[in-house]
């Protein structure tokens, strides 16, 4: 399962669209109802009685016409019928502009504009003339157009397929539409025009909401008081059947409806945990990973606009039809006190795209009084006085990894480093080893020991965890921690400790920090460890996400603090928050309580730790009530205060 970073996503069934049509500034909005067996009769039997009033007069005074219509649709075809209040309809064979017609205009989302079509339905002579349906002057092929006697009028059904229009072979979401009715004294003289709206193409045209565009309207929109109209808008497939998907953010919501999109009943929202529309700075659909699917892409920065994170995401669309998150990293940091941006960079690779971190802007913080919290759901963005200068992340068939990373010199007049840092200095920087710190022989006899062979490292960096202020190589050989140096045992030997975790897939992240304050890095370690659920609970498989944070000394490595947080079964999720706060001497470890995706206090299915389960640290449930809690270092270990 995917680490769910700021995301509690929903997904709504869209409700019955029986509602009338509603009046807006832009006129009414068409509400097209789903329909199945529609015979072509003029016989309004199938419409149940709903009908929209054109009553935006357009040309004309007072009197005939009054005209309603509606709309409906089908996978194959548009549905038009109208209700014609009219004591004379004046039609010829030549079916002409200057007769009694209907006029549908239909606008389709294409680039950052629209593609607008102009479909003439005109009603027959019953008995002399048969009704008509033309598009740009010409008949339109399979379309129909019946209609029926009605005392003073008509009822008219008309039948145009989807393939009139060229955009409607992917796109049947985001259209707008109005219906006019022009009324005729004579061939030629138009007297009267009414119309469901004063727009005739694109954006000044109403929206036209099939059944789950409507329901994420209704229920989401404005249930929640929401603008009507997106703050950002992209088509793609992201469901993979072929059809475009439109994904739109109201608010600080993120929304997906479709056609074909959970069988276009249902729609999509997750919150983003933006505090609104102008938090998301970055919004695009793209194909990532080169499977022919769009993956959403969004950076977006979580707080105010004087203290926030910028985090950069992609979301793919899984099989159940909901947004998972595929790729995360933290690009920014921001508070009264300074400011860190990284770059993003997607670079075209093979049939997809590499997405690069890279160091970019930076000022007021201090590299030795900087105490911001790390993330503990994704990387940290890029310090400006680390020495890695980017990191690249490719798709490996099933996620984003990093596949490679470049270093910087930090500039050694930067003006981050103007103020002085009380204490020991710190150790410098997680940063990749030089050739003189390879130490190959004792490197070598760890693999020839712990039966290692040729494996690659997942995990290799150099930063000063013990001794003098020699650097020490750190490294993670499946579930091993390796320490050794030349400063460490001297130079002659190494030490390691295993992390108890299942596999070493599940060794999320490993990088150094000092926490104690002692000048040392700590190895601070994210992994998930999984357990079987109960039969009462499915049997499906339990992942808690877990810190561990080991520290060297002469002896060995020791774990000083590990804790549970974050937990997962299916589809629910509750997730921790981590925060490492200054304290006397050195940092604190502060555990939280965050969120939960799914679950609630009365149906959480497991019972509420007290104590360490597991020699984990209990996870803080967001409904416990309970502060926060704080960890210290005693010495040998972190214990609660």
């Amino acid at each position: 399962m995917k680490r769910l970073n700021l995301w509690a996503g929903l997904v709504v069934a869209g409700g019955l669209v029986a509602a009338p049509a509603v009046a807006s500034a832009a006129g009414r909005t068409l509400r097209p109802q789903a329909m199945s067996g529609v015979h072509i009769d003029g016989l309004l039997r199938e419409w149940g009685g709903r009908m929209t009033p054109l009553d935006t007069r357009l040309r004309g005074g007072g009197g005939d016409p009054r005209v309603s219509t509606e709309v409906g649709f089908d996978g194959r075809n548009l549905y038009v019928a109208l209700r014609i209040h009219d004591g004379r309809i004046v039609r010829t064979r030549a079916a002409s502009g200057g007769e009694d017609h209907a006029t549908l205009f239909l606008a389709f989302p294409r680039g950052r504009g629209y593609a607008t079509h102009q479909v003439q339905i005109f009603p027959g002579n019953p008995g002399k003339i048969a009704g008509v349906v033309k598009m740009g002057g010409r008949k339109v092929p399979g379309a129909l157009a019946v209609e029926a006697p009605l005392k003073g009028g008509l009822d008219v059904e008309a039948k145009i397929p989807w393939s009139t229009f060229r955009e409607a072979r992917r796109v049947r979401v985001g259209m707008r539409a109005a219906i006019e009715y022009s009324d005729a004294d004579s061939p030629g003289a138009i007297k009267a025009i009414v119309g469901t709206s004063g727009g005739r193409s694109g954006r000044s045209l109403p929206p036209m909401r099939l059944e789950g565009e409507q329901g994420l309207y209704d229920n989401l929109i404005h249930a929640r008081s929401l603008p009507s109209e997106s703050a950002r808008a992209a088509y793609g497939n992201v469901a993979g059947d072929g059809m475009l998907e439109r994904v739109a953010i109201y608010g600080s919501f993120l929304t997906i409806v479709g056609p074909h999109y959970r069988g276009g009943k249902q729609f999509y929202f997750g919150d983003l945990g933006v505090s609104g529309p102008s938090g998301v700075k970055r919004f695009e659909l793209e194909d990532l990973d080169g499977d022919g699917r769009d993956e959403i892409v969004i950076q977006k920065n979580v707080g105010t606009s004087d203290k926030h994170r910028g985090v950069f995401e992609v979301f793919k669309v899984g099989r159940d039809d909901s947004p998972f998150q595929a790729f995360a990293h933290e690009v920014a940091i921001v508070t009264p006190e300074g400011r860190i941006e990284n770059s993003v960079r997607l670079e075209k690779k093979g049939r997809g795209y590499a997405i690069q971190i890279s160091q970019d802007k930076a000022e007021g913080f201090d590299p030795g009084t900087y105490k911001e919290p790390t993330s503990d759901d994704m990387p940290s963005a890029l310090l400006p006085w680390q020495t890695i200068g980017s990191q690249t992340y490719t798709w490996n068939g099933s996620k984003f990894v990093k596949s490679g990373e470049t270093t910087h010199t930090p500039h050694a007049s930067s003006p981050l480093s103007h103020k002085k840092a009380a204490g020991p200095p710190p150790p410098p920087a997680p940063r990749p080893p030089t050739s003189d710190e390879l130490l190959d022989r004792v490197y070598a006899l760890y693999r020839k020991e712990r039966h290692v062979g040729r494996a690659k490292p997942r995990f290799d960096f150099v930063t000063d965890v013990i001794g003098d202020r020699r650097t020490e190589r750190v490294l993670v050989h499946k579930k091993d921690i390796v320490v050794f140096g030349k400063g460490f045992r001297g130079g002659t030997s190494y030490a390691y400790i295993t992390i108890g975790v299942a596999d070493p897939k599940d060794i999320l992240d490993v990088t150094a920090r000092d926490l104690t304050g002692d000048g040392k890095a700590e190895i601070v370690v994210r992994g998930v460890l999984h357990a079987k659920a109960s039969k009462e609970l499915g049997g499906d498989v339990v992942e808690r996400d877990a810190l561990f944070v080991y520290k060297v000394t002469d002896a060995g490595i020791h774990r000083i603090f590990a804790a549970e947080t974050g937990r997962a079964l299916g589809d629910n999720r509750i997730i921790g928050t981590v925060a490492f706060r200054p304290a006397q001497q050195g940092l604190s470890i502060v555990l939280g309580p965050g969120r939960a995706v799914g679950w609630t206090e009365k149906d959480y299915p497991f019972p509420v730790d007290t104590t360490a389960a597991g020699g984990l640290e209990p996870l803080a449930l967001p409904w416990s009530g309970s502060s926060p809690r704080s960890y210290r270092y005693d010495g040998s270990a972190y214990a609660a205060r």
